[in-house]
């Protein structure tokens, strides 16, 4: 890792912590470069604002989620399995941040055309991975047959439904929602197959 690279990790991870901490609006450069152990200035040879450092962090959230699903779907074992797998691992990541979360939620309203951007970007990139696992689970009929964009957007308004759900909510844990999800859904092709054999 280049010296200029682990820096700007540094200068993230600091600024990560200090949002959380004191919220956006109020954090400043200055508390973020020494937290991060370098000057100010450094900080605005890595970003241009204080909006673009939260815009990276963003970024790299959907590139970790990204990777997390990339880990956990790819490989052997039932695609079930591995979908619930991959959702679990990706709400330990989120439980993880849920302080950052709620900054995100609560501050950055006026940024989410480019969140979104930022997401449209990642989704578009992995999208024939998407369709093979999504072909993956129909085979197996645990999806309906309908368009794999239609799935795909279904799949991420639950998603953002819970997390944003969950970050508002101190007493939820988003892990056991996620678990409580997929035993619904697993009880729910139980009595399928159930009803279809006759049992």
């Amino acid at each position: 890792m280049t010296e200029n690279l682990e820096r700007r990790n540094r200068i993230l991870k600091a600024a990560r912590d200090i949002f959380a901490q004191e919220g956006f609006r109020d954090a400043e450069v200055k508390t973020i470069a020494k937290q991060a152990g370098v000057g100010k200035a450094t900080i605005y040879k890595h970003f241009e604002s204080k909006d673009d450092i939260l815009l990276k962090i963003v970024e790299e959230n959907f590139h970790a989620l990204r990777n997390i699903a990339l880990q956990n779907l790819v490989g052997g074992g039932h695609p079930f399995d591995r979908l619930e797998k991959t959702c679990i691992s990706m709400a330990k990541f989120l439980s993880a941040n849920k302080a950052f979360s709620m900054v995100l939620i609560k501050e950055a309203g006026e940024f989410m055309p480019e969140i979104q951007n930022l997401h449209k970007t990642v989704v578009q990139e992995n999208a024939q991975f998407a369709d093979a696992f999504f072909e993956a689970l129909k085979e197996q009929n645990l999806i309906p047959d309908i368009p794999n964009q239609t799935l795909l957007e279904l799949l991420m308004n639950l998603a953002i439904g819970t997390i944003y759900a969950w970050t508002l909510n101190e007493e939820r844990d988003l892990v056991v929602d996620v678990q409580e999800l997929f035993n619904l859904w697993r009880n729910q092709i139980a009595a399928r197959e159930a009803l279809m054999t006759g049992e």
